[in-house]
């Protein structure tokens, strides 16, 4: 199991105090999805690849629907050889390798797909278990990465992203990739901790409730992933920095 150094810790500790996480995920929005209409699209995602990813069966008509959802051009650069073979659930439930270990969920998947980056392959892994995992995007690594030059106060994650043909890219090229996406997973899960164990609830859609993705008020990693998704894009959008329609 990966820990977080004492300055990540701290820096992590102030983003508690000053984000109010239930109202940023209460305002995310992404094309359909919004609050007040449940999040319907990530609600549809969540719930198809759950069971897939249950039972082993995850296709490439899975990854294209992540890949459409999130904006990914050139979707018919997706390759896989059908199912994936993606089996980290045991009993269930995630099983402890996976855990423990995620920067090796992301090779195992790495080394069957072709046409997903480091974004993409967390999307998948955010929709087949968000107890355990939350995506990785280029606004959270804009954000609370590296940064330009290399000085960020608010770093809290050793990577970059690099503009591409138009768009942000997190390359897997750097050194820090995957292990970097075990330290995001580790402070997805102690920011749930903390907000679970202070009793801020987590305003979920009912219907999240009523079909059992998720217990009334407590958070899971994606949730928390999605209310910094909010936060660093409206950090972006401050600063003027947003390409639209790419996630």
């Amino acid at each position: 199991m990966h820990k977080i150094n004492e300055i990540t810790k701290t820096r992590v500790d102030n983003l508690l105090k000053e984000i109010d996480f239930p109202s940023q995920y209460r305002d995310y929005v992404w094309k359909s999805d919004n609050w007040e209409d449940g999040f319907p699209d990530i609600f549809n995602l969540e719930k198809e690849i759950r069971t897939a990813a249950r039972v082993g069966a995850i296709t490439r008509n899975h990854l294209v629907a992540v890949a459409k959802w999130g904006g990914l051009p050139n979707v018919g650069r997706i390759k896989i050889h059908e199912p994936l073979r993606f089996m980290i659930f045991e009993d269930d439930k995630v099983a402890s390798w996976a855990k423990n270990f995620p920067e090796n969920v992301i090779r195992v998947l790495e080394g069957q797909i072709q046409g997903f980056g480091p974004t993409y392959t967390s999307k998948l892994l955010r929709f087949a278990a968000p107890e355990i995992f939350g995506a990785i995007d280029t606004r959270i690594v804009r954000v609370f990465g590296k940064g330009v030059h290399g000085k960020n106060p608010n770093q809290i994650l050793d990577l970059n992203a690099t503009p591409i043909d138009g768009r942000w890219a997190i390359l897997s090229s750097q050194a820090a990739w995957p292990r970097e996406y075990a330290t995001w997973i580790v402070i997805l899960t102690y920011i749930c901790d903390k907000l679970n164990e202070s009793r801020i609830c987590c305003p979920h859609p009912r219907i999240f409730i009523d079909e059992g993705l998720r217990v009334e008020g407590k958070w899971l990693p994606a949730d928390v992933e999605m209310a910094l998704f909010y936060y660093a894009s409206t950090i972006l959008s401050h600063r003027g920095g947003i390409m639209n329609g790419i996630y």
